[in-house]
Protein backbone atom coordinates (compact mmCIF):
# COMPACT_ATOMS: atom_id res chain seq x y z
CA UNK A 1 0.00 0.00 0.00
CA UNK A 2 3.14 2.60 0.70
CA UNK A 3 4.00 2.19 -2.91
CA UNK A 4 0.89 3.59 -4.45
CA UNK A 5 0.56 6.34 -1.52
CA UNK A 6 3.99 7.16 -2.93
CA UNK A 7 2.97 6.98 -6.52
CA UNK A 8 0.16 9.48 -5.53
CA UNK A 9 2.38 11.53 -3.70
CA UNK A 10 4.54 11.70 -7.15
CA UNK A 11 1.58 12.57 -9.17
CA UNK A 12 0.42 15.57 -6.87
CA UNK A 13 4.11 16.56 -6.60
CA UNK A 14 4.19 16.41 -10.27
CA UNK A 15 1.25 19.04 -10.41
CA UNK A 16 -1.56 17.16 -11.30
CA UNK A 17 -4.58 18.09 -9.95
CA UNK A 18 -8.17 14.89 -9.50
CA UNK A 19 -11.38 16.62 -10.38
CA UNK A 20 -12.90 18.70 -7.48
CA UNK A 21 -15.49 16.06 -7.22
CA UNK A 22 -12.70 13.06 -6.53
CA UNK A 23 -11.00 15.04 -4.15
CA UNK A 24 -14.20 15.46 -2.29
CA UNK A 25 -15.14 11.69 -1.76
CA UNK A 26 -11.37 11.22 -1.00
CA UNK A 27 -10.89 14.02 1.46
CA UNK A 28 -9.66 12.98 4.74
CA UNK A 29 -7.88 9.90 3.45
CA UNK A 30 -4.76 8.74 3.25
CA UNK A 31 -4.78 9.10 -0.47
CA UNK A 32 -5.89 12.73 -0.21
CA UNK A 33 -2.74 13.42 2.52
CA UNK A 34 -0.69 11.57 -0.17
CA UNK A 35 -1.51 13.72 -3.12
CA UNK A 36 -1.99 16.96 -1.18
CA UNK A 37 1.49 16.56 0.60
CA UNK A 38 3.38 15.75 -2.88
CA UNK A 39 0.96 18.63 -4.76
CA UNK A 40 2.87 21.43 -2.19
CA UNK A 41 5.65 19.81 -2.38
CA UNK A 42 6.57 18.11 0.89
CA UNK A 43 9.36 16.53 1.39
CA UNK A 44 11.91 15.17 4.15
CA UNK A 45 15.68 15.09 3.77
CA UNK A 46 18.52 14.14 6.75
CA UNK A 47 15.12 14.07 9.24
CA UNK A 48 14.08 17.84 8.29
CA UNK A 49 11.00 18.04 7.18
CA UNK A 50 10.42 21.09 4.16
CA UNK A 51 7.28 22.48 2.62
CA UNK A 52 5.39 25.04 3.12
CA UNK A 53 6.41 26.69 6.15
CA UNK A 54 10.05 25.81 5.47
CA UNK A 55 11.20 25.94 2.09
CA UNK A 56 14.09 23.99 0.89
CA UNK A 57 17.55 26.12 -0.09
CA UNK A 58 19.61 23.82 -1.72
CA UNK A 59 22.41 25.74 -0.99
CA UNK A 60 21.99 24.61 2.69
CA UNK A 61 21.61 28.15 4.07
CA UNK A 62 18.30 30.37 5.31
CA UNK A 63 17.73 32.04 2.10
CA UNK A 64 15.73 34.90 4.14
CA UNK A 65 19.22 35.50 6.45
CA UNK A 66 21.41 35.80 3.42
CA UNK A 67 18.79 38.65 1.57
CA UNK A 68 19.37 40.44 5.11
CA UNK A 69 22.83 40.92 5.31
Amino acid sequence: MDALYHRVYLWGYSGHQPPRWLRRALAGSQWHRAWFLGFNGFFEQDSTSFGLARPFTPSGGNAFLRECA
